[in-house]
């Protein structure tokens, strides 16, 4: 046996100091300088972890470690930071090269386990570099800078050729032969030219191709380095792209275009690569001077996964089916499971649905593939026919083989369960052919080894186990007949569920820690297809365990315990239904503790005051200034505790009031109590022309006439009919309103800007196609910036106010309503798109008509047919012939409702206050149109009313 040469170093490290043994035993010092030395060098085996698997131990009790001979000890610990340094790089870059497409299905195909590739282009990748001496054969096509090197057989007669055995091919394609005359060449195949030559001198000559010419073409589009490439007349497409970089993720492997000038004028050649990449046919092609490569965004792609010989993503013609993509992909594998087979679908660009189906099925795998469509083959069960598998917190996991009859205590042993192995719970899961769901079964491995319970098994069952403490490899979604323990207890994990279980059943003195809350736990109890909480059962565990309580349990509970408090736990009590304390946690809010009961009474009608304990610093005069309850404490003394918030659940649980969810204190004592009837306070305000402005309580009963009378009634210079009331509730209307059609109009664009980008038009074409998307872009920006007002429009309130008291407009007002009362108007105004927008003195008479004349008239933008007036009272009159507001007070049905009223628009009569608005036309589809013209005169409208309030 021959000795390798090969140096065994030694980790006897002292400092900067290494001994190297050779393979005769041979020990000699080298060494390291400081820079070289690792910051732990008593620790090879954690500095360099491709080393660990090879140290050797030396006979005088050190580590080695073998090493080329050929590498010096710089180089040799160099080699272990470079490779190191290049696994860290190879997985980073893996991420960071990732293309948006690839990206998108990575996100969706976890469950794979490995991310999809796009097909083909790493064909591309290599650099390719031209060159001009490579051998060529008689089909090559000469052209100018060619040089040509030409032999003799035989002597030609009359002639002297040993001047001209190197000849070049000049700018004109043409070579001089002297004695014989000039040659044209340029488009001809080095054999044409050959014979040519060969039959004017007479005898066989042997033309050959000495330096190759060079020249441009120009690569372009979706190519990491697009631009000019110099290339030579041997050189093809594939080349061509290589040289620029290989093609994007984003670029199409299957339309690629070259343009090509002939003497008949522009060629367009089209390659599809997939015929060469997946059957070998040759689909490349030879470059001309001044061919353009250009690579166009890829359009349609479909993933495939899974069970396949060549999972990746594919680009999609456009009529490929289920079949063909896995023909593309070589095909199933032998463990495929054809029975399901699951396809994961955009639709709309709005939602993702999921068909399932089986390759058996003809009308399945004959349907056509969507883009962006994500195809998972499952492999079979590798579970054998006659066998059962046990998998996980076992000591012996694997195949077990199955025995007709074969129950589960026929396999579950003492011994095969580990010291934290969840006896508690365990799964079989059962498998079923054709695509039929699999079946869960739980059970009580603990039941099970004491005969308390058994399992008749099938064959290629699955038998789980876990670890006590796992909950989240359990899907609940489907394993039902199970519930969680968790918190402070020795057990936490996942149970087994049993019809009739009860918490008694589970929960004993065992169970405890030392540091366990006897006195307050929880259950969630969630609903069985949602999984949501539906409701929250408190319980005290030494209840149970004394049993003078116990409480059913459900599938899919999820039971918690709680430590002993660290803080003193908050109370809440009062008007509840079941008063209780709660564990203090950091950042504890009011809205979370009033959470957990139930109250008795009506919301609006109930506050919370908090009672906390008193400062032990404040004097006893500090201490009387609130309310004081006293307590005790868990020493039994007597705390002063004093009132220090009232808060109204209104604010807290219906309008949501930042301020008023205030973060709790440890030891905190919340109360629910009933409001006192001059606790109620709810105000209107009232601005403009009214005789005594400013805030004024109301009553549920109060109306609008009231609060009028209550102002002192109107000013001299009042303008009643172009009242203006402002709302919360109307305002939150409107905001719902406009949000919902932001929404809507966004997703439009989405889809129009896709398809512009997508689609073949012509120069004309797209610029008409980005301006009318630009328009609308730009509506998109003025709405998502518009402030809704909130006004009730549609209020008839005459000049009389007595007139008002009875008349169907004396609605009644609700907290937070802002009234205000303009000034006589004296001008018409008129915004939109006309030349000279503002206000106009008012004229009696004058029309719509009118009014945009002096206005300068309408500019080429101005969208005519949608001209529409805002009334001084809130409410529009359209061109469609209807007068119209979003939301308008009908004195008839003595409700908010939207109303109509016939009118004529340019020859409309405007009165004073009134505004013509002339919107910007705007390019649309016919089903954009109401919603257009709904946001724009909201827009509008509340333009006009904070116009209207800032100028009284």
């Amino acid at each position: 046996m021959k000795i390798k040469t090969l140096l065994k170093i030694a980790t006897i490290v002292t400092f900067c100091n290494i001994k190297i043994i050779n393979a005769y035993g041979q020990m000699f010092p080298v060494s390291f300088s400081h820079t070289q030395t690792p910051q732990n060098p008593t620790n090879y085996t954690s500095y360099f972890p491709t080393l660990k698997d090879k140290i050797e131990t030396t006979s005088n009790g050190t580590n080695s470690f073998p090493v080329s001979p050929k590498l010096s000890e710089k180089e040799a610990t160099s080699n272990f930071f470079v490779e190191q340094q290049n696994r860290k790089n190879s997985y980073s870059k893996k991420q960071e090269l990732l293309s948006p497409i690839e990206e998108d299905f990575a996100a969706r195909s976890k469950s794979l386990k490995t991310y999809l590739q796009q097909f083909g282009y790493s064909f591309f990748k290599g650099f390719k570099k031209p060159t001009t001496s490579i051998p060529v054969d008689k089909t090559y096509v000469l052209g100018p800078g060619d040089e040509l090197f030409i032999y003799v057989i035989g002597n030609p007669p009359n002639i002297d050729l040993s001047q001209i055995s190197k000849l070049v091919v000049d700018r004109e394609g043409k070579v001089y032969i002297p004695g014989l005359g000039v040659f044209y060449v340029w488009g001809k195949t080095l054999g044409q030219a050959e014979k040519e030559i060969s039959k004017a001198l007479g005898v066989n000559i042997k033309l050959t191709v000495g330096r190759l010419r060079t020249f441009p073409v120009y690569v372009s589009g979706e190519v990491n380095r697009p631009g000019a490439t110099i290339v030579t007349g041997t050189n093809t497409v594939i080349d061509a792209i290589m040289m620029a970089g290989g093609i994007k993720g984003t670029g199409s492997l299957r339309n690629v275009i070259i343009r090509r000038q002939t003497p008949k004028g522009l060629k367009t050649i089209k390659i599809d690569f997939y015929k060469l990449l997946l059957n070998g046919m040759p689909v490349d092609i030879r470059l001309k001077d001044g061919d353009v490569i250009f690579i166009p965004p890829v359009k349609k792609v479909a993933g495939i996964g899974g069970a396949v010989k060549r999972p990746a993503i594919y680009e999609l013609k456009g009529s490929e089916t289920l079949k063909d993509l896995i023909d593309m992909a070589g095909g199933i594998l032998p463990s495929a499971y054809k029975y399901k087979v699951t396809i994961q679908r955009y639709v709309d660009n709005t939602v993702t649905k999921v068909i399932e189906g089986s390759l058996s099925d003809k009308n399945f795998i004959s349907q056509k593939v969507h883009s962006g469509d994500l195809v998972i083959i499952k492999k079979m069960i590798t579970v054998p026919q006659n066998a059962v598998l046990v998998k996980g917190y076992v000591a012996y996991p694997g195949v077990y083989a199955y025995k007709p009859g074969m129950k589960l205590s026929q396999i579950l042993t003492p011994d095969m369960f580990l010291i934290d192995t969840n006896m508690k719970f365990g799964l079989i899961i059962r498998q079923f052919p054709h695509g039929t769901p699999p079946q869960y079964i739980t059970f009580i491995p603990e039941n099970v080894l004491n005969g308390k319970e058994n399992v008749a098994l099938k064959p290629q069952d699955t038998i789980v186990f876990y670890k006590f403490g796992e909950t989240k490899k359990v899907d609940f979604n489907k394993v039902k007949d199970a519930f969680v323990v968790e918190g402070e207890i020795k057990y936490p994990g996942v149970y087994a569920y049993k019809p009739g279980m009860k918490l008694s059943q589970i929960l004993n003195k065992d169970m405890l820690t030392i540091n366990t809350n006897l006195y307050y736990a929880e259950i969630d109890r969630r609903d069985l297809e949602t999984l949501n909480i539906k409701e929250i059962i408190r319980f005290s565990p030494i209840d149970i365990i004394n049993g003078t309580k116990d409480i059913d349990l459900q599938a899919l509970d999820v039971v918690k315990f709680y430590p002993k408090y660290v803080y003193p736990p908050v109370k809440v009590s009062g008007l509840v239904e079941n008063p209780h304390y709660i564990p203090y946690r950091d950042n504890l809010k009011l809205k979370t503790a009033i959470a957990s009961v139930k109250l008795k009474g009506e919301i609006k009608n109930l506050k919370v005051e908090i009672f906390r304990e008193a400062p032990k610093r404040k004097s006893a005069a500090a201490v009387e200034e609130a309310e004081n309850i006293k307590v005790k404490a868990e020493t039994g003394a007597e705390v002063i505790k004093r009132s220090v918030s009232t808060i109204y659940l209104y604010d807290l649980l219906i309008k949501n009031n930042p301020a008023a969810n205030i973060t709790l204190n440890p030891g905190d004592r919340i109360i629910i109590k009933e409001i006192s009837p001059e606790e109620i306070v709810e105000k209107v305000n009232v601005a403009g022309y009214v005789k005594r402005p400013g805030v004024f309580k109301i009553t549920e009963k109060t109306t609008l006439y009231d609060v009028l009378k209550a102002a002192g009634g109107f000013k001299e210079k009042a303008f009643p009919q172009g009242i203006i009331i402002l709302r919360n509730s109307i305002k939150q209307m409107e905001k719902e309103h406009l949000a919902q059609a932001i929404l809507q109009m966004r997703q439009e664009l989405e889809k129009e800007q896709a398809g512009i980008m997508q689609s073949d038009l012509t120069k004309e074409e797209l610029q008409a196609r980005q301006s009318a998307f630009e328009s609308k872009r730009k509506l998109l920006d003025l709405m998502e910036k518009t402030q809704v007002s909130g006004r009730i429009t549609g209020l008839k309130v005459p000049e009389d106010l007595e007139k008002l008291k009875n008349s169907p407009y004396n609605i009644l007002l609700e907290d937070g309503d802002q009234i205000i009362i303009p000034k006589i108007p004296s001008s018409v105004l008129v915004f939109g798109e006309v030349y000279n927008p503002g206000a106009i003195v008012y004229r009696k008479g004058l029309t719509v008509e009118d009014y945009l004349k002096m206005c300068g008239g309408l500019t080429k933008d101005a969208d005519r047919e949608n001209i529409f007036i805002i009334k001084a009272d809130g409410t529009t009159v359209t061109s469609t012939e209807k007068k119209y507001s979003l939301i308008t007070w009908s004195s008839k049905d003595r409700r908010f409702l939207w109303g109509s009223k016939e009118s004529e628009i340019l020859s409309y009569k405007l009165q004073p206050g009134d505004a013509v608005i002339v919107p910007t036309k705007i390019n649309v589809p016919t089903m954009w149109r109401p919603l257009i013209k709904d946001v724009i005169q909201i827009i509008y409208q509340s333009a006009l009313t904070v116009y209207t309030v800032t100028h009284i």
